[in-house]
């Protein structure tokens, strides 16, 4: 993998490439099971899976605490927070 990026700059995973390989060649390293974790840290820095599945179960819970009237709604967290959730596209802008 090289590090520059077509745009300048290093790659925005490189770092977590560097550390995976640094493990994989490492010779403290006994077996590919010490290096899982940063595969994972590679993994979802490329993918964002675990991030989608927070954002997701966020989402859902606000339209839960909507429906119900219990609970913080979507309207109350962007009256706190000014435009972060509307940036973030949890709520539709008005």
């Amino acid at each position: 993998m090289q590090p520059y990026s077509r745009f300048g700059g290093t790659r925005r995973c490189f770092y977590e490439f560097q550390l995976l390989v640094d493990c994989h060649t490492s010779a403290d390293t006994k077996s590919k099971k010490q290096c899982l974790p940063k595969f994972e840290d590679y993994n979802e820095c490329l993918h964002g899976l675990k991030e989608r599945e927070k954002v997701r179960t966020l989402l859902n819970q606000l339209d839960e605490n909507a429906k119900s009237g219990k609970g913080v709604t979507a309207n109350e967290l962007y009256k706190k927070e000014n435009q972060v959730y509307e940036n973030l596209n949890l709520i539709k802008k008005e």
